[in-house]
């Protein structure tokens, strides 16, 4: 029964997978019972309000309950084994031993169940179980491995005399609610947190209707690199994050810099070049983004030194930096631009790539994106504009604008300089 109400209301954490305070019940049921007991519990105590409703279609359910079985046998079956190895040993080492024994129980019943989550979700929706691992079973670890002991507690109170066991146990709601709370407070903490960085993105792209969206796509391309990379799972996504504020500095730059349409003059070009440094003084005050700050103060720095901020180069800028970089420039190139209404096309940003690569871009970095496929690269169909509804009209000046970038621009006389270079160079700006 027990069992039933602490699987009553799993968590969905964020790649998909359910999670419910159901393993400590089970780990009491493998205490009392074995292998036999405890799958008995799995299969039945583990019914969800959502398989009753026929929200989970029944190989769902089977896949689920089965792999619930075969975890919590294996489980019994290891401690079965750590207990018959365990009885020469008396007195307060053996108890020891066994309770050992125990928590390498719910190791096996974590990992089994984990895997089998993990590689069920990976398979539906396509995402690497790598991935779903660290963001759902891996967040969520040391409060499974917190309820062993509380399973292992509840066995004991269970065999309490003169029926003492059957009520007390009930008193364990408590703490199994307070656990799941926990998972809860996960999932809302984490989806603030991405909702807020992305807001910060939105306000970035309020100010300039032709890099609108452009921090997002920045950050799934380099999301996409990193993976392609192999990189671990915590650093794509410090890289991810980084990628949606990389340019929440220039928050700080004025509008008529920042929308310029000609050259920017030695003193504007000064300006601009501050908009890193402001950014990362921005999300410093966040401890949650401190890994982020390094990447937006040094995401245009030059592979052979002459960029900015600070002119750090090579592998002394950040891994994380370099991609952002090649991401940035290739992304900018391929946008229009308040200087450049033409996007320039995917070949030609490609070459400009090559051409700087060892020079602004780290050349072991450059044929990861080269290698992406174009599903990723092409931008996608323009979604709902999640800006504010006073920002959707733009200025009265607006339609000259918008009817001067409709038209074909003119093809620029041969020796003359367009309104700014069409390079990477100046692109990433």
């Amino acid at each position: 029964m027990l069992t039933l109400v602490a699987s009553a209301l799993p968590v969905r954490l964020p790649q998909g997978t359910f999670a419910s305070v159901s393993f400590a019940p089970i780990i009491a049921a493998v205490v009392l019972g074995g292998p036999v007991a405890a799958g008995v519990v799995a299969v039945l105590g583990t019914t969800e309000g959502r398989e009753l409703r026929g929200r989970v279609p029944w190989y769902g359910t089977l896949f689920n309950h089965a792999a619930l079985l075969i975890s919590a046998v294996a489980a019994g079956v290891v401690f079965d084994g750590s207990i018959s190895f365990t009885q020469s040993v008396e007195g307060t080492a053996g108890a020891l031993l066994s309770f050992v024994g125990l928590l390498v129980a719910g190791a096996v019943y974590y990992l089994l169940s984990g895997t089998l989550a993990v590689l069920a979700i990976s398979l539906r929706t396509g995402v690497t179980a790598r991935t779903v691992w660290a963001k759902d079973i891996g967040a969520i670890a040391p409060n499974l491995i917190g309820l062993v002991p509380l399973g292992f507690l509840m066995a004991q109170i269970f065999t309490l005399p003169n029926g003492v066991g059957w009520w007390a146990t009930a008193l364990f709601v408590v703490p199994l609610f307070t656990t799941r709370l926990a998972y809860h407070r996960y999932v809302e903490t984490r989806e603030l947190f991405e909702q807020t960085i992305g807001a910060l993105a939105n306000a970035v792209d309020a100010r300039d209707r032709y890099t609108r969206g452009h921090s997002g796509r920045v950050s799934r391309i380099a999301e996409a690199m990193s993976r392609v990379m192999k990189l671990p799972e915590p650093e794509i996504e410090i890289i991810k994050w980084a990628g949606l504020l990389h340019d929440v500095g220039k928050i700080g730059i004025r509008d008529n810099i920042l929308l310029k349409e000609g050259p920017l003059d030695r003193e504007e070009r000064i300006l601009m070049n501050q908009h890193p440094t402001i950014g990362a003084e921005i999300v410093a005050p966040a401890r949650q983004l401190a890994a982020e700050a390094p990447l937006i103060l040094t995401h245009h720095e030059w592979f052979n030194g002459s960029g900015y901020p600070a002119g750090v180069e090579a592998l002394d800028i950040p891994r994380g930096a370099r991609i952002l970089g090649v991401a940035d420039a290739y992304e900018a190139m391929t946008s229009a631009r308040p200087y450049r209404k033409t996007p320039l096309s995917h070949e030609i940003a490609i070459g400009e790539l090559r051409k700087f690569s060892g020079i602004q871009f780290d050349p072991e970095i450059v044929p990861i994106l080269i290698g992406l496929d174009r599903e990723i690269l092409d931008r996608r169909p323009e979604g709902p504009d999640e800006l504010p509804t006073m920002l959707h009209a733009g200025t009265p000046q607006e339609p000259e604008v918008a009817a001067a970038a409709a038209a074909v621009e003119p093809p620029a006389e041969e020796g003359s300089s367009p309104s700014r270079p069409l390079l990477a160079s100046d692109d990433v700006s």
